[in-house]
């Protein structure tokens, strides 16, 4: 008897079972999980505090800093937001100094704890927040936050590969404008990756929403948003089209494509851009995303 499959197995899902099969060889026996959401946060080469800093419904500043001149310069910041490939090569360190000297917020996914260090003397971005998704040979590896100020409050979630159980993690902080009761909130998110539906990437997305929804200053959303095919791009972007997220544009656009997919991302609400620039590097297997703003005219504040 001749059996016919109802339904063949999708060209994209056995391409990424080829190409990413061998990352669970490479993780088997080398990945420790911490049991809960931890921030660790701290300034240049120093860790200050390690907490667990697990999302509710809102951010709540933990410090005021209204009217001090001790925030980011609404009439003109850079945000830098990079894929750094867990920091492993050699040319890492000075793509981010290169790169990163002059931004005032860097959003790194897969950092690692220990190279980021030694690199944030040499940055001015280094008041820094390390939202840890697991740790592989002695290294923390998630994502981190860091600005020119410290933030007024964070928090993070965490949403489990279905496939191996590590987590991909979002950052939420909140950082002080210069002369503005209002903050800027902004979201470091690395999506979950290894799934065949967009369930998880649903309730990771979720997590963060009500937090983005609520907040009445300006807003950015970066990252590595996994968008590497049809339905993942259109619910990221259906998602960030309901909270009144705009993507920045890149022209050129050097931005890394799996599947003819970007999967790299920036959005914004109640800012402008002024410039917007993708970076070709060697030195990981994303290029790193710098955009110039500043908050518009009608933001509160």
């Amino acid at each position: 008897m001749k059996i016919k499959l109802k339904s063949p197995v999708p060209a994209t899902i056995l391409l990424i079972i080829l190409v990413w099969s061998p990352l669970l060889l490479y993780f088997s026996g080398c990945v420790a999980v911490p049991d809960q959401a931890v921030v660790a946060s701290g300034s240049m080469n120093r860790e200050m505090h390690r907490q667990a800093a697990s999302c509710g419904s809102a951010l709540e500043p933990e410090i005021s800093r209204l009217d001090t001149g001790g925030g980011l310069d609404p009439a003109a910041f850079t945000i830098l937001s990079w894929n750094s490939h867990r920091s492993g090569h050699k040319e890492w360190n000075n793509d981010l100094i290169s790169l990163g000297s002059g931004a005032d917020i860097i959003l790194l996914q897969e950092a690692a704890l220990d190279p980021v260090l030694d690199t944030q003397l040499n940055l001015t971005a280094n008041q820094w927040l390390m939202a840890t998704a697991f740790n592989l040979d002695d290294r923390e590896i998630g994502v981190m936050s860091a600005a020119r100020v410290a933030p007024q409050a964070y928090c993070v979630t965490r949403e489990p590969e279905p496939l191996f159980k590590i987590p991909k993690i979002g950052l939420a902080a909140s950082y002080p404008l210069a002369g503005h009761e209002t903050s800027l909130l902004v979201v470091n998110i690395h999506i979950v990756n290894y799934t065949i539906n967009v369930d998880a990437v649903q309730r990771q997305i979720g997590a963060l929403e009500h937090i983005v929804r609520i907040h009445e200053g300006p807003v950015i959303v970066a990252g590595d948003f996994n968008t590497w095919n049809n339905e993942r791009e259109a619910l990221v972007q259906q998602k960030m089209t309901d909270l009144g997220m705009i993507p920045v544009a890149f022209d050129p656009d050097h931005r890394v494509s799996f599947f003819n997919h970007k999967v790299d991302g920036i959005y914004y609400r109640g800012l402008e851009v002024m410039k917007s620039l993708s970076h070709q590097v060697n030195s990981s297997d994303h290029n790193p995303l710098e955009v110039h703003f500043r908050l518009s005219e009608g933001s509160s504040g």
